[in-house]
């Protein structure tokens, strides 16, 4: 996990403060509790707006199961320069794959960063980067994408990869409109209700002004 968690690097930079652990290692030490985490199955749609890790939550991790045998399932948090999480390389949605069953030291937990990352300094997703906004596991049926924040939560999606496109651009879409705070603020909320919705394609539409206008 590099810099990700005090128990596989102790320090992001020497003669300063450590970082804080992954949810990983909260949920083994009992600290992340049953409520905090919202479940998702392999080729499902699911929304969730995350508070920072390290500042704790109503919702602190969304887990996708994926093999019931194995117990491999994907963990995804938001990670922030926030209390032990100061000094973090990056921040960001951070994804971690598990594998229970594994033996400790064979690679139980990893970060699965973007593939156009050169290293774990810059592991997270961001909507609005345009290299490191997907994760895709085409095996399992799985795609998360970064959304937009909601005051200090951040949102991703989860949902199949055959809905990942038309989910990214409205998303992107989305984030454009804030950004510009735009005053009308009717088609930000009715593009939001959309997405939240599941319906990329009509919350696209309103984003760029083809509805609701």
């Amino acid at each position: 996990m590099g810099p990700w968690d005090i128990m596989s690097q102790h320090f992001v930079e020497k003669g300063k403060p450590p970082q804080g652990i992954s949810s990983f290692t909260k949920i083994r030490l009992g600290w992340i509790k049953k409520q905090q985490v919202q479940f998702v199955k392999p080729g499902e749609t699911s929304i969730a707006f995350l508070s920072p890790l390290s500042k704790g939550g109503d919702l602190l991790v969304v887990k996708i199961l994926v093999d019931e045998s194995s117990q491999s399932h994907y963990l995804i948090e938001n990670r922030q320069p926030i209390g032990f999480d100061r000094m973090l390389p990056d921040s960001g949605i951070l994804i971690l794959e598990v594998h229970p069953k594994y033996e400790d030291g064979t690679g139980v937990v990893k970060v699965k960063k973007p593939i156009t990352s050169p290293s774990f300094d810059q592991a997270t997703y961001k909507l609005e980067v345009s290299n490191r906004n997907i994760f895709v596991d085409k095996q399992n049926n799985i795609s998360i994408i970064p959304l937009w924040k909601e005051k200090e939560n951040l949102g991703v999606l989860v949902t199949t990869p055959d809905r990942s496109k038309t989910a990214t651009n409205a998303a992107l879409a989305i984030l454009k409109l804030i950004d510009q705070n735009s005053e009308n603020e009717n088609v930000i909320s009715e593009s939001i209700e959309a997405f939240k919705n599941k319906d990329f394609e009509k919350s696209y539409d309103i984003a760029v002004g083809k509805w609701g206008r």
